[in-house]
């Protein structure tokens, strides 16, 4: 496994901008994070989201590490793994629309697991200070990244205890 961050890139064409911000309008608008969202909610976290493409085996988040952001997957898979006494337990695989790094974004506390691409990855980046204001914001968004944050606490322990 090899630790990314992603390279800039070349600046997109016209035409590959408007797809891109179709895809993404398709994904924050159908997210269950992001559907309380009203149009001017929707905007602000588009244009505040950037977009980052990992390979296979890429690690998107190391469990641990500083919560700088969360990740929206537009495209392939990811393994998400948490080191418990002893072993490595495999949490989830997750693919287009989910979330991930939710939980550092929301406390601010270190990674609670590792993130791994497990096809070539694309996903839409939101820096934590962004999600920060989104929350402040809009309380029912807020509200919601607490549930997903319980479910997949009570899930995690689920795996650890067997």
């Amino acid at each position: 496994m090899t630790e990314a961050t992603p390279e800039i890139g070349r600046p997109l064409a016209d035409e590959e901008r408007a797809a891109l911000e179709r895809d993404m309008a398709d994904i924050v608008s159908n997210s269950h994070l992001f559907k309380s969202l009203d149009d001017e909610g929707r905007r602000s976290a588009i244009e505040c989201a950037r977009v980052a493409v990992f390979h296979e085996a890429d690690v998107l988040l190391k469990q641990d590490d500083p919560s700088d952001a969360m990740y929206i997957l537009l495209d392939g898979t990811v393994r998400v793994e948490t080191l418990a006494p002893g072993a490595k337990v495999m949490l989830a695989e997750l693919g287009r629309g989910a979330c991930v790094g939710e939980v550092g974004a929301l406390t601010g506390n270190a990674r609670t697991a590792t993130v791994t691409a497990r096809t070539e990855v694309k996903v839409i980046r939101f820096a934590k200070s962004d999600i920060d204001s989104l929350l402040t914001r809009y309380p029912k968004v807020h509200k919601l990244l607490l549930a997903l944050v319980e479910h997949r606490a009570r899930d995690t322990i689920e795996k650890i205890i067997g």
